[in-house]
C-alpha cells in the first residue's frame, strides 16, 4: 500500500472517529433531557389526577393527555437510546480500522472456534487464529454472517461474478458500509438469538378469545361510561363493571404477557432489520448487476419494508402494556392486550414466509461488506479472472501480513502443461511466505474476495496443502505417518477427478535423507501423471532433477547474500536452482558450532 493510500484512508477514519464522537455527545444529552421529560409528566399527570378524581371530566382529559404525552416521550427515549447506541458502535468501527491500517488486527473476532485440521488447507494458511487472515477480513456483525463468511473462504462460492461486484461496488461507500454494520452490531449486542426468522415461531395461544374480545370489551365499556355520565349507573355499579372487565382480561393475562415479552422483545431487532433495508434501497448503486439482485430481493417499492414498520409500531404497544399504570387504563378502555394480540398474528400470517429470504441476504451483505472494507484498506488488490485455458498468470503477488513499505512482490506464471514449481533457498529466504501468498490468492478467488496482486488470471481450482503436519499422541500415531495420511487425502481428491492446486512444504522430513528424495521424487511424478497442479518447497536439491526429465516441472528459488558478516534477503523469486544455503552461517552466529 502506497503511503499516500495509507494517509488518505486513516484521514477518512480519522475523520469519522472525529464525527461520531461529536454525535454521542450529543445522543447522551438528550437522553438525560428526555428522561428529565419523562418524570415532569409522570409526576404532573399523578398529581393531576389525584386533585380532580370527583371531576370525570377533567379526570378523564389528564389522565388521556398524561398517557398520550408520556407514550410520545418513551418512544422518542428510545429512538436516542438507539442513536447513542449506534454511534458508540460508530466510534468503535473507526477506531479498529485506524489500527488495522497500522498492522494491529487484534480487537476482532479470530475464528479459533473454526480450526479443523481435516481441512484440505485450513490448518497451512493461517485463516484462523490471532493475528489471522479472517481476522483482518472478518467484519461481520452476526453469528450467521461469520459462518457463512467461514463457509465461503473454505469452499468457495457459486457466483463468484455477483461477489466481485458487490465488493467492488460498497468499497466505493465506505460511509454507508459503516451505517449498515452499526446497525447490525446494535442489533446483536443483545443477543445473537434474536434473528428475524425466529418470530414466525410466536403463535398466539388465546387468539379466538382475542378476536372477541377486542371489540365487546371497549362496547361494553363506553356503554357503562355513558350511562354512568348520564346518572343512569351508580359508580357501585360502574365500578363492578371495570373489575369484571379487568378480570376477565386477567384470565388471559398470563399467555398474553408470554407472548407480549417475546414479541416486544424484538422490537429493537425489527427496527434496526427495517432500518438496514431502507438503507439498502436508498444506497445509489452502479452496478447493473447489484440493481438487479436489490429489485429481486427488496424491490423499489418494498412493501416489506412498510410490513417491518407496521411491526415496530405493533411492538411498541405491545411496550406500553409493561407499564403498570398506562397497561391498566388500555386495557380497561380498549381491550388492549386483546387488540394487540390480534395485530400480531394477522402480521405473522401475511408476512412470515418473506422473513428468512430478508435475513438470508441481509446476511450475505456482511460478508460482502467484509470484503469491501479490505479491498479499501488495501486498494493495491484485485479481483481474479477465471480462464479456460489452464493458464496461471499472477502478477505482482504479495501477502497481505507483510507492511506495504517491506511486501516484496512476485508473478507466478503457469503455462498450459506447465505442472509444478519447484522452489529452493535457504532458511528465511521467503519461501514459505511465498507458498501462502500463492495459497491466500486461491482462497480469495474462490471466494469472490480480491487478491493481493496486480493482476490474476486463473483456472477455478480448489486448494490442497500439507506444510504443517504433527505427530498424533491420541491415535498414537508419528509424524511421518501422519504426512502421509495427509498426502493420501491429497492423492485422493486429485483421483476423484477434482481440479486441484497442490502446495506443499517440505514433504517425508519425518524419515531418513536416501528415502526422502527417493519417495519426494516418486510422489512428484505421480501428482504430475495425475495433472495435478501445484508447488512444492524443498531443500532436497535432488528434487530439482525432476525438471532435466519432465517439462511439467520447473524450478525456481530464493537467494541470500552475506556482506560485511551480516545476512541479507531481497525475497524476488528466481528461475533455476538455488546455490547458496546459509544453515552453517547461522550455526556459526548463533556461536552453536565452532
Amino acid at each position: 500500500m502506497k503511503l499516500e493510500t495509507v494517509l488518505n484512508n486513516s484521514s477518512f477514519y480519522q475523520t469519522q472517529l472525529e464525527r461520531y464522537q461529536l454525535q454521542l455527545q450529543a445522543a447522551n444529552k438528550r437522553l438525560i433531557f428526555l428522561g428529565t421529560a419523562r418524570l415532569t409528566v409522570f409526576v404532573s399527570s399523578a398529581l393531576g389526577l389525584y386533585f380532580t378524581f370527583g371531576n370525570p371530566i377533567l379526570f378523564g382529559a389528564i389522565g388521556l393527555v398524561g398517557i398520550v404525552a408520556f407514550l410520545v416521550l418513551v418512544s422518542k427515549t428510545t429512538d436516542a437510546r438507539l442513536l447513542k447506541l449506534t454511534n458508540q458502535k460508530l466510534v468503535e468501527i473507526n477506531t479498529n480500522e485506524l489500527m488495522v491500517l497500522k498492522g494491529d488486527w487484534s480487537t476482532f473476532p479470530d475464528g479459533s472456534s473454526y480450526k479443523n485440521g481435516q481441512h484440505p488447507f485450513l490448518s497451512d494458511m493461517d485463516l484462523f487464529g490471532q493475528q489471522s487472515i479472517f481476522q483482518l477480513i472478518n467484519r461481520t456483525v452476526s453469528k450467521k454472517g461469520e459462518k457463512l463468511l467461514v463457509n465461503n473462504l473454505l469452499n468457495g462460492v457459486s457466483d463468484v461474478e455477483t461477489v466481485n461486484e458487490a465488493i467492488d461496488e460498497f468499497s466505493t461507500k465506505m460511509e454507508w458500509c459503516q451505517q449498515f454494520l452499526a446497525s447490525g452490531m446494535v442489533q446483536y449486542a443483545d443477543s445473537e438469538e434474536k434473528t428475524i426468522t425466529k418470530l414466525k415461531e410466536i403463535e398466539a395461544a388465546n387468539i379466538k378469545v382475542a378476536k372477541w374480545g377486542q371489540w365487546l370489551l371497549p362496547i361494553f365499556f363506553t356503554s357503562a361510561v355513558a350511562l354512568y355520565a348520564l346518572d343512569i349507573l351508580t359508580g357501585q355499579y360502574f365500578g363492578l363493571f371495570v373489575v369484571l372487565e379487568l378480570s376477565f382480561i386477567g384470565l388471559n393475562f398470563k399467555k398474553t404477557s408470554a407472548l407480549c415479552d417475546r414479541v416486544a422483545d424484538y422490537e429493537k431487532t425489527i427496527a434496526l432489520y427495517a432500518n438496514r433495508i431502507e438503507q439498502y434501497q436508498q444506497l445509489q448503486i452502479s452496478s447493473p448487476k447489484m440493481l438487479e439482485l436489490r429489485e429481486k430481493n427488496f424491490g423499489s417499492e418494498s412493501e416489506l419494508i412498510m410490513s417491518l414498520r407496521a411491526l415496530e409500531k405493533i411492538q411498541k404497544r405491545m411496550s406500553y402494556r409493561m407499564n403498570l399504570l398506562v397497561g391498566t387504563i388500555l386495557n380497561m378502555c380498549v381491550a388492549w392486550d386483546f387488540r394487540v394480540i390480534c395485530q400480531w398474528e394477522e402480521w405473522r400470517q401475511k408476512y412470515q414466509a418473506q422473513l428468512p429470504e430478508v435475513e438470508e441476504h441481509l446476511t450475505e451483505m456482511e460478508v460482502w461488506i467484509s470484503g469491501a472494507i479490505y479491498h479499501y484498506n488495501f486498494p493495491e488488490t484485485t479481483f481474479a479472472h477465471f480462464n479456460e485455458t489452464d493458464e496461471v498468470d499472477i502478477s505482482g503477488l504479495g501477502h497481505p501480513f507483510i507492511p506495504s513499505e517491506k511486501r516484496v512482490l512476485n508473478d507466478v506464471k503457469y503455462a498450459k502443461n506447465e505442472q509444478f514449481y519447484i522452489i529452493t533457498g535457504p532458511n528465511m529466504a521467503g519461501k514459505s511466505t511465498f507458498l501462502r501468498s500463492i495459497g491466500w490468492a486461491l482462497i480469495s478467488a474462490n471466494a469472490g474476495f480480491p487478491i493481493m496482486a496486480k493482476s490474476c488470471s486463473m483456472p477455478r481450482m480448489k486448494l490442497y496443502t500439507s506444510m504443517r503436519n504433527t505427530d498424533d499422541l491420541k491415535e498414537e500415531s508419528s509424524y511421518f505417518y501422519a504426512e502421509l495420511v495427509r498426502l493420501r487425502f491429497i492423492v485422493d481428491a486429485i483421483e476423484s477427478g477434482e481440479k486441484i492446486f497442490v502446495i506443499l512444504d517440505e514433504i517425508l522430513k519425518g524419515t531418513n535423507s536416501k528415502d526422502k528424495e527417493l519417495g519426494s521424487a516418486g510422489l512428484m511424478r505421480k501428482l504430475a501423471n495425475l495433472h495435478a497442479r501445484g508447488i512444492i518447497a524443498t531443500h532436497d536439491l535432488s528434487l530439482c532433477n525432476l525438471a532435466n526429465e519432465n517439462k511439467a516441472f520447473s524450478n525456481y528459488y530464493f537467494d541470500s547474500t552475506i556482506d560485511k558478516d551480516e545476512l541479507h534477503f531481497d525475497y524476488l523469486l528466481r528461475q533455476g536452482t538455488c546455490k547458496n544455503m546459509n544453515a552453517s552461517f547461522l550455526l556459526q552466529k548463533m556461536r552453536l558450532v565452532d
